[in-house]
């Protein structure tokens, strides 16, 4: 793909300077893109082909090069879609109007490299990687830009190792995180232009975390509510501490959910702005984050009971299945959704120690089941609006909006039918509140509430994730509220 000529870029090199005859030597990873390329083939073989990573410290034997040619030629990247510095892009193609020599050399392979330089058309002259017996960074790659334009070149790159050509060349463009570089130069670099990228913050890992989400996992308090042991210290500081093991383990499962959808979710209107597709939190702090994250559910989960490690387990497993294969199988997707919902249900009854009432899992089922259905419809009439026939990385079509609208409904209400069986049940915990004929009122919420989601949902106003519109709409926060406080009247 082409990008335009910026026509607004600001002229940065003065021409009497004879700056526009100066070649531009342009790096790929974190510079003109805004991801690195090795990591991608990693994440690429380590959910698509892992038992191949087997063979990395074989490779490594051979050279880092040798390593990059080995990923390069087991797995296929569409480099496409892969998120760019759009500032940087749109000063290069006005520097290669005004006539100047731009050069792509980078320390990934060649084969890759020489693909990223197809998707910008005739923007770059010439084109370099590392061949798989030389890894063209650092010094090597000195040596190689020295042999071909001497000391007259400008360098843009983002990395420590890119020092030492930056002290050596004739100026310097620093891009990416590489903006943060500039002290460590020398006062004799010339620095002409900066090309920054928002910086990981707290709030991206928050972002990419889906703290937001974490008010899914509120559903372990459900089981304890029920039973009137709410004010019982012991048992809330169990689900409590279960409340963090669970979204950690939650986080871990989405953050790694990205990983495996990275192409699906940069081609997705909105998902593209999440922090891995938008190259915003790199790659490689996302896989060093993952096993971290799992250190510390592990050792929340040891402080609690061993059914809920059990439940956490079941938990992981069916988020695995999920990412890997059930999110392409239409209906399936949904139910495991539906399931993973219930979990948090069962994870709130092991660990608060109350009984399973199968009236509650089954409303929970139907309920949820309803949800993960809105998500899937709006993603359809988004679809069939822009003229696509089939969702990516899914297996629904643009066609499948009315059906799947049929299914979320009458499962919808279904719940609704289910929860005050649930209510009237002789054996059901709520037998034991002091009027728990209020909690019918609830109901009522149910179908209430229900039925506006599916018409804004129909209307095409629904946000992509019904959580977070439940979170952020005052209604549902309003009905929400309503719901406990009839829960707190019906207990006392």
């Amino acid at each position: 793909m082409t990008l335009p000529m910026n026509e607004n870029a600001r002229p940065v090199i003065d021409g009497a300077r004879g700056e526009a005859r100066t070649p531009l030597v342009v790096d790929v990873d974190g510079t003109l893109l805004r991801t690195d390329l090795l990591y991608e083939k990693f994440a690429l073989l380590l959910f698509a082909k892992p038992w191949i990573l087997l063979l990395i410290p074989f490779w490594l034997m051979r050279g880092k090069a040798a390593l990059k040619r080995e990923f390069a030629r087991r797995v296929d990247l569409d480099v496409d879609t892969l998120p760019v510095n759009e500032e940087l892009v749109a000063w290069l193609w006005a520097e290669k109007a005004r006539g100047r020599t731009l050069a792509l050399v980078s320390a990934s392979d060649e084969t890759l490299v020489r693909r990223v330089a197809q998707r910008f058309g005739n923007l770059f002259d010439i084109v370099q990687g590392s061949d798989g017996a030389a890894n063209l960074a650092g010094n090597r790659k000195l040596e190689a830009l020295s042999a071909r334009f001497g000391a007259d070149f400008t360098y843009i790159g983002d990395e420590t190792r890119d020092l030492v050509i930056w002290e050596h060349c004739k100026s310097a463009v620093l891009a990416g995180r590489g903006c943060r570089l500039r002290e460590r130069l020398s006062p004799s670099v010339d620095v002409v232009r900066a090309f920054a990228v928002p910086q990981v913050t707290l709030a991206t890992w928050a972002r990419e975390f889906r703290v937001q989400q974490w008010a899914k996992n509120a559903l372990l308090f459900v089981p304890l509510l029920l039973s009137g042991a709410m004010f019982d210290p012991q048992l809330l500081g169990r689900v409590v501490l279960g409340f963090f093991a669970f979204s950690l383990l939650a986080s871990g499962s989405y953050m790694l959910n990205d990983l495996v959808d990275l192409r699906a979710d940069r081609l997705h209107r909105s998902k593209s702005r999440r922090p891995l597709a938008s190259g915003t939190l790199p790659l490689r702090a996302a896989l060093l984050a993952l096993p971290i994250l799992a250190i510390v559910v592990v050792a929340l989960l040891t402080q609690l009971p061993l059914e809920f490690a059990a439940v956490a387990f079941v938990y992981l497993v069916v988020t695995l299945l999920y990412s890997y294969a059930m999110k392409r199988v239409p209906i399936l997707d949904l139910l495991a959704l539906g399931f993973l919902f219930t979990v948090r249900i069962l994870a709130g009854i092991a660990a608060s120690e109350t009984s399973i009432s199968p009236w509650l899992l089954v409303f929970s089922m139907f309920f949820f089941f309803s949800l993960a259905t809105v998500k899937r419809y709006s993603e359809c009439r988004v679809m069939a609006a822009e003229g696509r026939s089939v969702l990516t990385g899914r297996g629904y079509h643009a066609a499948d909006s009315n059906i799947l609208m049929a299914l979320g409904v009458a499962s919808g209400f279904c719940s609704t039918l289910v929860f005050f069986l649930f209510l009237i049940d002789p054996l059901s915990p709520v037998s034991a509140y002091q009027r728990p004929e209020l909690l019918w009122v609830v109901c009522a919420v149910l179908v209430y509430w229900l039925g506006r989601a599916w018409l804004l949902a129909g209307r095409g106003e629904m946000h992509d994730d019904v959580v977070v519109f439940a979170l952020k709409d005052r209604q549902s926060l309003a009905l929400g509220a309503l719901c406990a406080l009839l829960g707190l009247l019906a207990n006392l």
